[in-house]
């Protein structure tokens, strides 16, 4: 009587398998379109809505600073500091959004500043000029800072999350193309012998506004032509993944 002895479970070419299919899987998913979307500057926005809300909020619980009849009545140190502080921010955010500070630009713009503190503490003026700018009675109702809170919201909201989606950037393998989602103005172009660049050198948009997650990407095509992608979020991580999705060639 003979004896059958059972074949083994194929383990091995089991585990191969599984490996197989996982590096074609990650191969795949490496081959993926990329959709990048550029944004409008009100993108950078955000600390004025943000300020408007809070400051809404806070004075709410402020003692009220309504003029009598012989004029305006005490204002709180909190009102001022909060007027002030709003001020300022909104100049700084008009003057970023504004005037592009590109390389040199910024740091020229950086040693001005500098030397302007330093030549202000040399003259005994800077004391002074602090304490003046300190004493600015600018105060806000607690309207003002909702009414401007909410509507740079809803702008910002509508212009973010809408009509900069509107137009937006598909990077598929060996192509680039320029899609809409309404209307013709869809491109596509060929992804041979173009580069994409990483631009993070406006110190005062991309890195102080931006917390140095938005960025431009400069995509230059084989012809010359080159397509500007604006406050892009994530900026550098998509441009290193457009670079490798450039320069792979589909297999049929």
């Amino acid at each position: 009587m003979s004896e059958t002895t059972p074949n083994p479970a194929p383990a091995a070419e089991t585990s191969v398998g599984v490996h197989a299919h996982s590096h074609t899987q990650d191969a795949l998913n490496q081959l993926k379109d990329l959709k990048v979307y550029a944004h409008s500057p009100i993108i950078y926005w955000w600390p004025i809505w943000a300020l408007g809300m809070l400051f809404g909020f806070i004075s709410m619980f402020l003692p009220d600073t309504v003029g009598t009849a012989d004029g305006a009545g005490p204002v709180s140190t909190a009102a001022l500091v909060q007027g002030q502080t709003f001020v300022f921010v909104l100049v700084f955010v008009i003057f970023s959004t504004t005037v592009k500070l590109r390389g040199a630009n910024s740091v020229i713009l950086g040693l001005i500043l500098a030397i302007g503190v330093i030549l202000l503490f040399m003259a005994n003026m800077f004391g002074p000029i602090a304490s003046y700018i300190a004493g600015l009675e600018i105060y806000m109702s607690p309207s003002f800072y909702w009414f401007v809170g909410i509507t740079v919201f809803v702008m910002w909201a509508v212009m973010v999350f809408g009509f900069d989606k509107v137009k937006f950037y598909e990077i598929a393998p060996g192509q680039v193309r320029e899609r809409v989602y309404w209307g013709s103005g869809d491109r596509a172009e060929s992804g041979a012998n173009a580069r994409c660049r990483y631009l993070k050198d406006d110190f005062l948009r991309h890195r102080m506004l931006g917390g140095n997650l938005l960025g431009d990407i400069e995509i230059t095509l084989a012809d010359g032509e080159v397509w500007y992608l604006h406050n892009v979020l994530f900026a550098k991580t998509r441009a290193d993944r457009i670079n490798e999705l450039i320069v792979t060639r589909p297999v049929d």
